[in-house]
């Protein structure tokens, strides 16, 4: 079924055409890479992807997770047992992952079924598996949900997330935990939807995903993927694939291609540990064969390999969060946290040009006396170096009054009145004045003025005058009062 344009809601990519398959020898042709002993491995969709010629540079590695974030995952399948790590139900809030609706399974088994000699074989067939059941029994999913899931995913050390999951729908939320995912050096791979549209769908659409569009044993565009400068990226459609139950079908959609991307990111994160994602995101680029309807065009596996080569380390810190008192700063290196290199982290506070240490560790949690610094992060690694983020922004502080304001002058009607603000803190204040005229309560009475100074008038004779102080910025507004002055004469 495909997605719709439904606020908070993400729908399956779709209702996954799944068609049982009889087993029967595989076959190939001598001019061809060898192929894996799985029945299914001559399907012409490994060769589309160029996968037979990738597994002879490395056909993945147990040390590369690829998080399935759907509708859970039948880890007894014989073709996907031994395979699938513990994950979540994020749905139930349990550690139950069992797929009741078999679209998760045939999603696993096209990312990384084993090369076993049963029916298929996954793109990574030596990855493994995390199952993030988000898809509710209705048959969508809520994008804070997916969210969450990313996050785990992140935090227990998956290298690429599976999403075959569309909407029109933007979500801040899930928008921002892709962006922390890529900072951490953690691959999104989206599916771009079955709408025969050039509407965008997310979170495909998110500039920092790497979307999937589908193509047909011809090479062109399946009829019913969507399409658009916005889809980066297509692959074969119809890939054979493990089913609920323990048999074998063929399993077609934007549903099915996307994780045909996500098992060949991982084969070049498995090849490439230390690439940052804008490494392998430009070794796909720039060995796709151009497709009419998408950005860069089909991916070819084992080109891309090629391109990639084995880039050493680099360090490349980014701090996410706003940077408020009392909220947490988080650091990344951009290196995957499964590579294996030991970050330290150390925060510092810069002012006039000048830092000063703060604390260690890879979040921080802004403290007061970060007011009207800025945030920095350094980043060591062994044999890498040193290698510094960008600032933040001001920390704001909150305004403060550190004393209250005042009045100057003699209180007879026609002369003036002076105030004085006081002294506060904060960071970044606009300020506003108030005059208040104050007869039985200054709650109740008149404001007259909203200058520093004020001319008494007739009318003011009898009452007291009280000076009022706002002091606001983005985080908060404060208020402060003089003492009232005599009655007016």
């Amino acid at each position: 079924m495909a997605g719709v344009a439904v606020p908070i809601l993400l729908f399956v990519a779709s209702r996954m055409l799944l068609f049982a398959i009889a087993i029967v020898a595989a076959t190939a042709g001598s001019a061809q890479a060898a192929l894996p002993a799985d029945p299914l491995a001559a399907s012409w969709a490994y060769q589309a992807a160029n996968l037979p010629s990738a597994w002879e540079v490395t056909s993945g590695s147990p040390g590369v997770v690829i998080a399935i974030m759907d509708s859970g995952v039948d880890a007894a399948h014989p073709d996907l047992a031994g395979a699938v790590d513990p994950g979540w139900n994020f749905v139930d809030e349990n550690a139950d992952t069992t797929d009741l609706v078999g679209h998760g399974t045939a999603v696993a088994g096209i990312a990384a079924a084993r090369s076993n000699g049963l029916g298929a074989v996954g793109a990574c067939w030596s990855c493994r598996i995390m199952p993030l059941r988000v898809l509710r029994p209705e048959g969508f999913a809520l994008k804070a949900t997916m969210a969450r899931a990313l996050d785990y995913a992140v935090a227990h050390g998956a290298a690429v997330v599976n999403m075959s999951l569309y909407g029109e729908s933007l979500n801040g939320v899930l928008h921002d935990a892709i962006h922390r995912a890529r900072e951490a050096g953690v691959i999104v791979v989206a599916a771009a939807g079955n709408e025969f549209s050039t509407v965008p769908e997310y979170p495909a659409a998110y500039p920092d995903t790497f979307s999937v569009a589908a193509t047909v044993e011809s090479g062109e565009l399946a009829n019913y993927s969507s399409r658009g400068d916005w889809v980066k990226f297509a692959a074969p459609a119809c890939m054979p694939t493990t089913v609920l139950g323990g048999g074998f079908g063929v399993g077609c959609g934007t549903s099915g291609s996307t994780p045909v991307v996500a098992g060949i990111v991982a084969l070049l994160r498995a090849h490439a540990p230390y690439a940052s994602v804008s490494q392998i995101e430009t070794a796909l680029e720039q060995t796709a064969h151009p497709v009419a309807g998408v950005r860069f065009g089909s991916v070819d596996a084992f080109a891309a390999l090629e391109a990639l080569g084995q880039p050493p380390p680099r360090l490349a810190p980014s701090i996410e969060g706003f940077p408020g008192i009392g909220v947490t700063l988080t650091a990344s290196s951009g290196i995957w946290s499964g590579a294996g290199i030991q970050v330290d982290y150390r925060w510092e506070r810069c002012r006039a040009g000048a830092c000063e240490p703060a604390a260690a560790g890879r979040t921080y949690v802004v403290e007061a006396a970060d007011g009207g610094a800025q945030m920095r992060v350094v980043l060591t690694a062994p044999g890498i170096g040193t290698a510094t983020s960008v600032p933040t922004a001001l920390v704001l502080a909150p305004p403060h009054s550190d004393s209250r304001p005042s009045i100057a002058g003699r209180p007879v009607a026609g002369a003036t009145l002076t105030g004085s603000p006081g002294s506060w803190s904060g960071t970044r204040l606009a300020f506003t004045y108030s005059w208040i005229r104050c007869r039985a309560s200054c709650w109740s009475g008149k404001t007259v003025g909203h200058r520093l100074s004020y001319k008494l008038r007739p009318a003011d004779r009898g009452s007291r005058i009280e000076f009022v102080v706002n002091a606001s910025n983005d985080l908060d507004v404060a208020r402060a009062a003089s003492r009232l002055t005599r009655r007016v004469r």
